[in-house]
């Protein structure tokens, strides 16, 4: 250290002075520690539950969803003839966009759709799906749910639905007539567990009573309060429908990446709605860039405050060692070496500082990821909150100390380079 020291005295000169404060050295790097710690734990935090919502939502959803939104040009032709005043005319009507009363979300040829698909090589997978609204009830407790009639095998090997079974066993639905998978906010709402009975009730007026084979618990709020899984031919029993009848087509695609393009190419080619995954939650992505946004003007405001910290203690280092600088010049030291003396000093507290936060802020997000919070409402559910580690954060919050630091640092240091000696001589 002493060689260190010898070689290179603007860091002697700059330790020096830093340790001659050493009450307003150590507040400014405690400023520089918690604002990098704090960058860290909050960027840890918020970017860890949109990267677990961006996870589950990969994982147990369709990468890109076809379906009928009702919207297809329907077009019907009316033949009228007159027999009294025009028995020889014959005139034809065309009425474009024809809104049915009831509204038939059914896929036309859905199953031939599924083939074309599977030949294609960007897909990895796809499943048919058959979804409507019913009600369900568990001795005097009713509520509204969303029934995901499925092709068991399919569902569960492209979407891990397994995985998220925190009780029983999804492919009981095959091996049983009559079984149903309730999603956890669903089964919490109805007081019901495994092996306990429902009736669920269509819109067509068709009864079943199911047994409860298991609970999914998705992790995502509004699926897990919602959604009720069936086969295919117990869904479509409800909605007294044959057995060709669906309502959407789930996809999952090799390169996530290409959702979007592949989306639109399906819509052309199938006529039929086709939506990828981030089109169909950009509602909550919405949030999280606000979210964003507003976790980079706290970090960045603790970081200025940080900032004008080390600013007025180089400030008041600069004005205490007015005849050091004087000295310090009159024995050969130029205006870039007293420059670098107190940039150096900035540097010091900032490199220091920045240490001291990355560990810290690894320390604060290590307790709070093993903390059990139990969330079970808003947009998400989990047991534990879900941290993100990745060391670009760590990087960054170091980088931006030192970057605020030595912009801190570098105006007094500026101020002290440009002082004339012989005014402070004289004013001495």
């Amino acid at each position: 250290m002493n060689k260190i020291f010898k070689r290179n005295p603007v860091l002697r000169i700059a330790i020096r002075h830093l340790f001659s404060k050493k009450k307003q050295t150590l507040a400014a790097i405690m400023g520089v520690t918690f604002g990098v710690a704090a960058c860290i734990f909050q960027a840890g935090i918020i970017t860890g539950i949109q990267t677990y919502f961006v996870k589950r939502t990969i994982d147990f959803s369709a990468h890109i969803r076809i379906y009928n939104d009702g919207k297809k040009e329907n077009m019907q032709s009316i033949l009228q003839r007159y027999d009294a005043q025009n028995e020889n005319s014959n005139n034809i009507y065309f009425v474009n966009n024809q809104k049915n009363i009831e509204e038939n979300p059914r896929l036309e040829n859905g199953y031939q759709i599924i083939q074309a698909l599977e030949k294609d090589e960007e897909v990895l997978g796809v499943s048919p799906f058959l979804g409507t609204q019913v009600i369900i009830r568990a001795g005097v407790t009713q509520t509204g749910a969303r029934i995901a009639g499925i092709d068991v095998i399919k569902e569960n090997t492209l979407f891990n639905v397994q995985k998220y079974m925190i009780d029983g066993n999804i492919l009981e639905l095959n091996e049983i007539n009559n079984g149903i998978v309730l999603g956890a906010g669903l089964a919490a709402n109805l007081a019901a567990k495994v092996g306990s009975y429902v009736m669920v009730s269509s819109q067509k007026g068709v009864i079943l009573e199911l047994k409860i084979v298991g609970i999914n618990r998705t992790g995502v709020t509004s699926v897990d309060d919602n959604r009720a899984y069936l086969t295919l031919r117990n869904a479509q029993k409800l909605l007294q429908v044959d057995a060709s009848y669906i309502t959407d087509i789930n996809l999952k695609i090799k390169d996530i990446e290409k959702a979007e393009i592949l989306a639109l190419q399906y819509q052309r080619r199938f006529n039929y709605k086709s939506e990828d995954w981030i089109k169909a939650n950009e509602g909550i992505f919405a949030v999280f860039k606000l979210q964003n946004l507003a976790i980079y003007v706290v970090i960045a405001s603790m970081m200025l405050v940080a900032g004008f910290g080390i600013f007025n203690i180089l400030t008041m280092i600069i004005y205490e060692k007015m005849p050091d600088i004087a000295i310090l010049k009159a024995i050969g030291y130029d205006d870039k070496s007293i420059l670098s003396i107190f940039l150096t000093e900035a540097l010091c507290i900032g490199f220091v500082g920045g240490v001291f936060g990355l560990i810290l802020g690894y320390f604060f997000s290590s307790i709070a990821g093993n903390y059990k919070v139990n969330i079970s409402r808003g947009i998400l559910a989990f047991d534990y909150l879900p941290i993100n580690f990745n060391p670009y954060f760590y990087a960054s919050a170091f980088v931006f100390g030192l970057v605020i630091t030595a912009l801190a640092g570098y105006f007094p240091a500026k101020k002290a380079a440009s002082i004339d000696p012989i005014t402070i001589i004289r004013g001495k």
